[in-house]
């Protein structure tokens, strides 16, 4: 078939002469990237005979919403925003003068003489045209944001099921300034506008909502979602929506195209406007928020992984964060992702400029790499179980969140979480219990109240019930007895599994290494010597140890004392430094109990359940925690001026030196003792007072 010229017009919906011709044979052409393409359009000259013309968006036309006008309140609105407009070329001025014509005569802008002013920009688009940018940085920073209630992406598609394979996307064009904005609120959002020819200048205003402004994506979101509880999908089909991007999901083609005319139609009659071009009507394999979308199934968009694997080593903390937050939109598909992206955010924390080093480029390829070979994810299928492989390491928890089809496992996402400093600091076995609490909670956000199954190498359950109550406090331990114990369609599982590989393709292992039993673990873990009990030695020297810290007349003071408990004589006491907590204090005076007992055996007595369990289980697990703190010449700095002190540290030299100690804790030991002149002294103490029980070394 023979088609002679044709003229290309890239802003146009379709670039031949002939329109019917083209839409009988279901093609259009396109520019990208300075080249000519083919595109197929599934709409065709039938269905847009059912389809409402207005509903088509124009250079002509405009949307509006039949709805209250919005308001927008700024902090200060006595004190304006009086910003230059930025030099601008002829050739910018003069590109944007037929669009600024264009929003005048549509009543897009107005003139005014207002207080505030902020510049725009022009941007010159590949066809050659300019648009109009408005820079409303500042108007941000001053504008009292609303509470976002915009759908999570991360968990949005969710909804949409594996069933479902025939898919339509509607992008709604300039979708914000649909929406007017309250005649109080309009002096906010002026520009300066000179005109090219005539050199005239004046003032400008939005009487919509501007794009650039913080508050938009939010304001118009609530609106289309309170339009569309008009709108009620047919039985079977999904309707999705993320600020002004709506995606229609069903089981067949007809189904879908149906459903499609009659949203457009829908739209079209509220007075929103849809770009044509960008229709994705009826196809089975659609585009929709950076992914691809296919038979139940979504991948990465190509574009969106070249473009970050194009970008260069960042070279300043801005940079940084930019790869951090393109990095993160892809977090589902790259395995334990917060422990590969943490070096990133050590950037972001140093005080100095960023400095890469060869060790970041090579962590930087691995991501890279993970990006290059992202796996396809399925759907979730919410009426299916939902299986989470979870393991800790190195302070992270990760893991793979799958569903079966087939016999087969197949990934939804891999998700992983950085564990808080202070479970960072429990003995693996024990993180656990807070990394398999974190994933549950991140998993929820896709498989809502759906079954769960957990498999970890460890036994979560085992341990929470019998060894978490010593290191976790009440309300941590209720927090993740709920998550863990109690929530309904939960089960947890031990699996000789190490990693998400292995559970997903069933490599092999070699169980009989690799299989351990926690709660044995544990104690090997936080056992300083095998030999440290809770029961009292018969015999050997006593003793009874307290510390404090505490605010007399009105400066605060800290002190310790040691007592022998046979004697009751004050070994040793004395002021500590100030800052110190009580809790620093308490193992201060255990520290020199311990010294005192260098090569002897005996029992300390400590009313402080912090120091007891410090000094019980914690020691062995410090060693890396402090180490790597004070690796860190910063974090040395800050411990050095603060006089912080190596109570631990110490506290593991002595220990082992000690042929038997017994650590044994008290509760309620109180006997007061006052402090004159910042040293400590012991009132006379009454027969009674010698028992383990009523005894209390200094309060000072």
């Amino acid at each position: 078939m023979g088609m002679g010229n044709f003229l290309l017009v890239p802003e146009a919906d379709f670039n031949l002469l002939g329109r019917d011709l083209m839409v009988e044979l279901g093609i259009g052409l396109e520019v990208r990237q300075g080249e000519l393409g083919i595109k197929i359009f599934k709409l065709t000259l039938e269905d847009e005979q059912e389809i409402n013309p207005e509903v088509w968006y124009t250079p002509e036309t405009v949307g509006k919403l039949d709805i209250s006008p919005f308001t927008v309140t700024l902090k200060d609105p006595d004190k304006p925003i009086r910003l230059k407009q930025y030099p601008m070329s002829l050739e910018g001025r003069r590109g944007l003068k037929p669009e600024v014509e264009r929003l005048v005569s549509q009543g897009l802008l107005e003139s005014c003489m207002s207080p505030f002013n902020t510049p725009i920009l022009p941007v010159k688009k590949p066809n050659g045209t300019y648009r109009l940018v408005h820079d409303l940085r500042e108007i941000n920073k001053r504008t009292v944001s609303r509470f976002p209630v915009v759908a999570n992406p991360y968990t949005l598609l969710s909804k949409l099921g594996p069933e479902n394979m025939w898919y339509s996307v509607i992008d709604l064009k300039d979708a914000f300034w649909a929406c007017p904005l309250d005649e109080s609120c309009r002096d906010y959002f002026a520009f300066e506008w000179e005109d090219p020819d005539t050199g005239r200048k004046q003032q400008l205003r939005w009487t919509v909502l501007p794009q650039g402004f913080t508050e938009s994506p939010n304001l118009f979101g609530q609106a289309l979602e309170q339009i569309l509880q008009d709108f009620v999908p047919a039985p079977g089909l999904t309707l999705i929506q993320y600020v002004d991007d709506l995606l229609i999901a069903g089981q067949t083609e007809e189904q879908v195209r149906k459903e499609s005319i009659k949203l457009l139609n829908f739209l079209g009659l509220k007075g929103l406007k849809v770009s044509k071009s960008k229709l994705q009507f009826t196809e089975e394999k659609v585009k929709y928020l950076g992914h691809y979308i296919e038979k139940g199934e979504k991948m990465i968009d190509p574009e969106r992984v070249q473009g970050i694997l194009s970008l260069p080593t960042p070279g300043s903390k801005k940079q940084v964060r930019q790869l951090l937050g393109l990095l993160g939109y892809c977090r589902l598909w790259i395995e334990n992702y917060s422990s590969k992206v943490k070096f990133l955010y050590a950037k972001l924390t140093a005080s100095n400029r960023v400095i890469w080093e060869p060790k970041d480029e090579e962590q930087l390829q691995v991501i890279r790499k993970d990006l290059a070979t992202a796996p396809v994810l399925s759907l979730p299928d919410l009426k299916r179980p939902f299986y989470l492989f979870m393991n800790i390491d190195n302070g992270t928890v990760y893991g793979v969140l799958t569903q079966e089809w087939a016999g087969k496992k197949k990934p939804i996402g891999y998700l992983s979480k950085l564990l808080d400093p202070v479970s960072r600091g429990w003995p693996t076995c024990l993180q656990a219990i807070v990394g398999c609490a974190l994933m549950v909670e991140e998993a929820r956000k896709i498989t809502f109240n759906s079954t769960l199954k957990i498999l970890s190498p460890h036994n979560v359950r085992n341990v929470l019930n019998q060894k978490a109550e010593k290191w976790i406090s009440d309300a941590r331990l209720l927090k993740y007895e709920g998550i863990l114990l109690e929530a309904p369609n939960l089960t947890l599982e031990t699996t000789s599994l190490q990693n998400p590989a292995q559970f997903l393709f069933g490599e092999p292992t070699q169980t009989e290494h690799l299989a351990h039993d926690c709660l044995q673990t544990i104690e090997e873990q936080t056992k300083i010597r095998p030999d440290l009990e809770e029961e009292e030695l018969t015999d050997g020297e006593v003793m009874f140890v307290d510390g404090s810290s505490r605010v007399v007349e009105g400066k605060r003071k800290s002190g310790y004392a040691v007592v022998s408990g046979k004697t009751l004589e004050v070994l040793e006491s004395g002021p500590l430094n100030p800052t110190w907590s009580a809790q620093a204090c308490e193992l201060y005076a255990i520290l020199q109990a311990l010294k005192r007992l260098e090569g002897k055996s005996g029992t300390i007595y400590t009313d402080s359940k912090y120091a007891y369990g410090d000094a019980e289980t914690g020691c062995m697990l410090c060693k890396d925690m402090l180490s790597n703190i004070f690796q860190n010449p910063e974090a040395a700095e800050v411990a050095e001026a603060k006089e912080a002190p190596a109570t631990r540290q110490d506290m593991r030299r002595v220990l082992p030196l000690i042929p038997e100690t017994e650590l044994y804790k008290k509760k309620g030991l109180k006997q007061k003792s006052a402090a004159v002149g910042g040293t400590v002294k012991t009132p006379p103490l009454s027969p009674s007072a010698a028992l383990p029980h009523r005894y209390a070394c200094c309060n000072q």
